[in-house]
Order: C-alpha cells, then structure tokens, then sequence
C-alpha cells in the first residue's frame, strides 16, 4: 500500500493499475512498469519478451510484412520464443499434455487439380492488367489487351514446367498443390490448331518418362528424379547416389516439379527390332532441343 504521504483512494489505485484494454487488475507491480509512481517502488526496468508474433505462408519460411491484405490471403502467425525465455518458461511435455481445440487440427484441403486444367488455362485467352497495357500503333495509347497461347505442333520430347513458386506484392511462397498428371496418353489433340491427321492419333499423344521433384521451400530445397528404363519399362527413384525400382503409383506427388513426356511414335519407332541404327535416346532425338511449356 502507498505510504502516508502518498495518500490515494483506491478505486485510483485500481484504475491506474488496470491496463488499457485488459479489464482487470494488476496484481504484481514489482513484475510490471512503475504504475504508482512512488518513491517505494523500484525503478523501471526493460522486460525482455516472451516471444514475438509474424505472420508467415503455410511453410512457416517466408518473410513477410503485416499489410492488412496479407493477413486476410494467408491467415497464418508464427510464435517466435526468445531462446533464453524458452528454456526457462517453456515446457515442452507440460505443453504436450494439454487438449487442444479442433481448431488447431485444422487446415485447408486443397482441391487436386488435373494437368489437363493446367494446358486448357494455358491455351486460354488472357486480359493484360491495367499495369501491363499494350501500346497500338494506330491510336498511339496504351489499350488494354488480351493475348493467347496455341500450340501449332508438338515436338517429340515435352517438357511441362509447374510453376511451384508465387510471387505477389505482398508475398513470396511455394504452391504444394498437388498436380495429377496421366502416365500414358496425354492427349494434346484438342490444343492443337494445325491440320490433323486423322491416321496417326499417336502424333498427339504422349508417355511419361521422367519427373523432377523439388522438396523445400524458397530459400533451398532438394531434389530427386522418378525415371523410366526404356527397355525395361521399370520406374526407379534417384536420389543423390541411390537408386531404387519403385512403382508407378508412387510418381505421383506434390513434389513434382518438372514433367517429361516421349509422344507415343517415337517410342514405338524405337520400341521395333529391325529398326536401323542405335537406338535414339530422347536427349538426342529430332528436334535436337526438346520444346518447354511453362505451366501455371
């Protein structure tokens, strides 16, 4: 209590105590800053802090500042404990043995989508943002337009890159949706705008015969390969210096990064024993350079 010369009523007391929006009473001054002001109390002191709160993506990884838009996109908050307030603070098992609320458990399902979704957005017609107009040389302004993507041919050996990290204006993070993407016959016929023929379907369909997986997050990560022994037809995974047969349904993955697909002549054409010459590898068959398709 205050002494005799520091006379305060203590409804005064209770309100100088209270905290701005905590509705209650502090109960250790000696604990918190100098409420009173009073020669009996000792002198202010810097506290350190528990912890501090920052929000961050999915992954926990990315920097990211506390705009109110990019609270209401990614509503997700890291506790970062100060080491030396952890260890004395902190118990792990204790922590453990409470109940937690459902709502700790829970996370949003991402809806798969199918590779063929991808290639159909790809190929769809795209408004210019106001930020990226377009220049017409018979009006002499910036218009607004639209651009599109067609596929005229299809090389032998495909490759389908899954753009797998975002990057906004408030944000940088890694997309882990999973992509389900086909082993065998792709069919690209519905994308292609050239004249087709119809005797040959095999023109327009493609087999998977490798993927690239990436692990991690934007700042590093790992990668492994699923590949397809073309004599064999035996699916192994690469990782470093391991190599190990698996089966097809493991290939499939939200890891899956980069997509290699052979169209479905060129394996036949070097599937045939009395083919002439060596085998042609995909690395090296005609077109020399395999064509690239960056998929969003």
């Amino acid at each position: 209590m205050p002494g005799p010369s520091n006379r305060i009523s203590p409804q005064d007391s209770e309100q100088e105590q209270a905290g701005p929006s905590s509705g209650a009473t502090r109960r250790c001054p000696f604990l918190l800053d100098n409420c009173l002001r009073t020669s009996h109390w000792p002198p202010r002191r810097r506290r350190k802090q528990l912890f501090t709160l920052q929000t961050v993506n999915s992954n926990g990884t990315s920097d990211r500042t506390t705009s109110p838009e990019e609270v209401q996109t990614q509503p997700y908050i890291a506790m970062d404990w100060e080491p030396e307030m952890k260890r004395r603070y902190y118990d792990e098992a204790e922590a453990e043995g409470y109940v937690k609320h459902d709502c700790v458990g829970y996370m949003i399902k991402k809806t798969p989508v199918q590779l063929q979704e991808c290639i159909k957005l790809f190929t769809t017609v795209e408004t210019l943002e106001k930020e990226n107009p377009w220049y017409c040389s018979c009006c002499k302004q910036h218009q607004l337009a639209t651009k599109k993507l067609d596929l005229w041919m299809l090389p032998e050996v495909l490759i389908i890159h899954l753009k797998r990290f975002s990057f906004s204006k408030f944000s940088r993070e890694k997309l882990d949706t999973l992509v389900q993407f086909p082993i065998r016959d792709l069919d690209f016929s519905e994308f292609v705008i050239k004249p087709q023929n119809e005797s040959a379907p095999e023109l327009y369909k493609y087999d998977l015969i490798a993927v690239s997986n990436h692990y991690g997050g934007m700042r590093d990560g790992h990668y492994t390969t699923f590949a397809c022994n073309k004599d064999s037809g035996q699916w192994h995974y690469f990782d470093d210096n391991t190599v190990s047969p698996v089966n097809e349904n493991q290939i499939e993955s939200k890891a899956a990064y980069v997509l290699f697909y052979q169209r479905q002549d060129v394996g036949r054409r070097q599937a045939q024993p009395g083919s002439s010459g060596p085998p042609v590898s995909p690395a090296s068959s005609s077109p020399s350079n395999p064509e690239f398709m960056d998929v969003n």
